[in-house]
């Protein structure tokens, strides 16, 4: 159950969202937010109009504030996609003006950056003091992830209840080894921050050596070699141990690995996923590089409303997605200071040119003569010189004998540009520039440039219509042509198209041949589409390599097999069936008034039957057979002693409980359809 309050205060219960569409991502210190598609539809007409930016979703007990809204139509109805993040991302919006100093604990630290804001919290671990020269000044979600940083800890949220752990999660007992247990949908291996020494400086003293130095050398360094880290320098440590420990929760020792599961392959291990949730560890052997390590769960994501099997990440190491969110408000607010005046815009991301020059001015040593004007000579080079009078400004290299740069009343003179340079935003032309060289001539007349030959290494332009890009002297031969909004790619008489003119609501590609159109690539309506509509749509996989499908397969037509026979290839088309059943098709015979079929080991690990499944028999011969028991593991037949044979279906793993399951566009078109009868 979803319900939605707008800023209002207007409040409805949410029904009519695509079931398959609602994804929930939850991690350690991190991202926990919710996603989903509304339809339009005569029973959310209320709660349709207050799903919109900053309203709130509660969802299985949480609150979710809503950031992104996109609304597209499917035929006639209306659908919106939704982007929601929990709340406790509103701290970003309240900002502390003062700050608290000196030594601190987490509690104190906690209490300032929460005041005001409706947020309650509680310390559940023991925590050291910290030393702070400025904790403030700053909004209250940077503060509590500085707060995080600073003490070590890490935060479990509930609505707007915080409770701090040096570490959530639990310790459990699963064991997962690398390609013998489990099957990763996604992994990642980086030893790019890998360290096995690190030093740590303390507070200084006067004379510039350290009341405390501390230094780690990782057991890993028997493997890897001394790699050092970059050295921690921190003013609050005076002890060695205190000093020690801080270094060590620095220093990256181990590769960083993570790797994808989904539910599924968790359950085959016999986890119980319901009771694994984000810090809880595990141990993982690591068999390419060697290595035992402790993994924790550091995202799950999950689709509350379908059958799609929930994915987990294990990993080793930690992305701080509240440190990013902080961090980007830190930014924003950093540029709107700079906007608005309040800040200066820092040197060194001044464009080239501007350095250059802002350089040379500021240090010059310039002599004054006031000689028809005033005359700004460079001491150490009298050739160089500025001349300023009634008529204008000029920039001379030869002791004023001509002036090759000059601003005058008729116009602008520049020969060597800004220090060799010209730099513009726009450059707005209404005569004709003409640049002549042994290469040819280039005129820019009013915009427009014609020229015998472009040389370039990069072509940057805001607009560019109607033009040619000849790979070849013959002009039929490859070459891509822009002409309007249509862009075509072309080899003689084949072509692959580009035209925005006839997409109406959807992005297409044509790949055309002479006379026909033979494949379209188009998005429309949530879907992406490849189509052929004048002749069959063929995928070959050439050298055996076979198609994959990652993701569920709909078919609108039939699904055939293609045999070849002494007339031909035929079809032989799939039996399909209303739940998702997988079978098995096997001989055997009764002896002795009884037969017990063990079902295969590998087809049990593809279905369920620890609920119900069927049993087809066949006999071989005059007699009476049935179905005496059925186990989880075997079958047995009793009867007269006959051979036969049998035939199992049961449950595909995972989709036990669907059946005949909605699309998305029967979703769609069942909706469209009831709204035309009730007009």
């Amino acid at each position: 159950m979803m319900i939605v309050t707008n800023l209002a205060g207007e409040t409805e219960l949410l029904v009519d969202f695509i079931s398959n569409s609602l994804k929930r991502i939850r991690q350690v210190n991190g991202d926990y937010s919710l996603s989903f598609a509304l339809l339009k539809t005569e029973k959310n007409k209320h709660a349709y109009p207050l799903v919109e930016e900053e309203s709130i979703i509660e969802h299985d007990g949480q609150q979710y504030r809503i950031k992104d809204v996109t609304e597209v139509l499917s035929g006639i109805t209306p659908i919106k996609t939704v982007q929601a993040s929990r709340i406790f991302f509103d701290l970003v919006d309240t900002y502390k003006y003062d700050y608290l100093e000196n030594t601190q604990y987490l509690q104190s630290c906690l209490a300032f950056a929460l005041d005001g804001t409706g947020y309650t919290y509680e310390i559940v671990d023991s925590f050291s003091s910290a030393v702070f020269e400025k904790f403030g000044e700053d909004n209250s979600l940077s503060l509590v992830q500085k707060a995080l940083d600073v003490f070590g800890a890490e935060v479990q949220i509930n609505n707007k209840h915080l409770k701090f752990y040096r570490q959530i999660g639990t310790e459990t007992e699963i064991q997962m080894r690398y390609r013998y247990n489990i099957k990763t949908l996604e992994k990642y291996v980086n030893t790019n921050n890998l360290s096995t020494r690190i030093r740590g400086f303390g507070k200084k003293n006067e004379d510039g050596s350290y009341v405390v130095t501390a230094e780690y050398i990782s057991p890993n360094a028997k493997i890897y070699g001394i790699r050092d880290a970059k050295p921690i320098y921190d003013e609050r440590y005076t002890n060695y141990d205190e000093l020690l420990e801080r270094i060590k929760t620095e220093i990256i020792e181990e590769p960083q690995v993570s790797f994808k599961v989904d539910a599924l392959e968790l359950k085959k291990m016999g986890v119980l996923t319901e009771q694994l949730n984000e810090g809880d560890r595990v141990f993982v052997i690591y068999e390419p590089l060697g290595i035992d390590l402790i993994a924790r769960v550091l995202e799950i994501v999950d689709y509350p409303e379908s059958q799609k099997p929930a994915e987990y990440t294990f990993g080793n190491f930690q992305n701080n997605f509240v440190s990013e969110i902080a961090s980007f408000q830190k930014t924003k607010d950093n540029v709107e200071a700079i906007l608005n005046g309040q800040q200066k815009l820092p040197y060194n991301v001044l464009d080239d040119a501007v350095i250059r020059a802002t350089e040379a001015l500021t240090s010059a040593m310039t002599e004054l003569i006031f000689d028809n004007g005033i005359i700004a000579r460079d001491p150490s080079n009298p050739n160089r010189l500025v001349l300023i009078n009634s008529k204008g400004i000029g920039i001379s290299l030869n002791g004023g004998a001509t002036f090759k740069e000059a601003i005058t009343a008729d116009g602008f003179v520049l020969t060597a540009g800004a220090i060799g340079q010209l730099s513009a935003n726009n450059i707005d032309v209404a005569g004709t520039i003409r640049a002549i060289n042994s290469e040819g001539t280039t005129y820019i007349d009013g915009g427009k440039i014609e020229t015998q030959t472009l040389l370039t290494d990069r072509l940057r332009a805001g607009v560019m219509t109607g033009f040619i890009i000849q790979t070849d002297d013959i002009p039929t031969n490859p070459r891509v042509v822009l002409g309007n909004d249509k862009l075509e790619a072309t080899n003689g008489n084949y072509k692959v198209v580009l035209d925005p003119e006839n997409w109406g609501n959807m992005a297409q590609i044509s790949i055309q041949q002479p006379g026909f159109v033979t494949l379209d690539l188009y998005g429309s309506e949530g879907r992406n589409v490849i189509n052929s509509a004048s002749a069959p749509l063929e995928i070959q996989a050439f050298f055996g390599g076979g198609v994959i499908v990652n993701g569920d397969f709909a078919v609108n037509g039939s699904k055939n097999a293609s045999v070849k026979t002494s007339i031909g290839h035929v079809n032989v088309s799939a039996y399909e069936t209303a739940e998702y059943y997988f079978g098995d098709i096997g001989r055997s015979e009764v002896v002795e008034g009884q037969c017990i079929i063990n079902i295969e080991s590998l087809f049990k690990e593809t279905v369920n039957t620890n609920i119900d499944y069927e049993v087809f028999l066949t006999p071989y011969g005059k007699g009476l057979i049935y179905v005496d028991e059925m186990a989880p593991d075997y079958f047995v037949i009793k009867g007269d002693d006959i051979p036969f044979s049998y035939e199992i279906k049961a449950k595909r793993k995972g989709y036990e409980d669907v059946r005949l399951e909605l699309t998305h566009e029967s979703e769609v078109e069942d909706i469209v359809q009831n709204a035309s009868q009730n007009k």
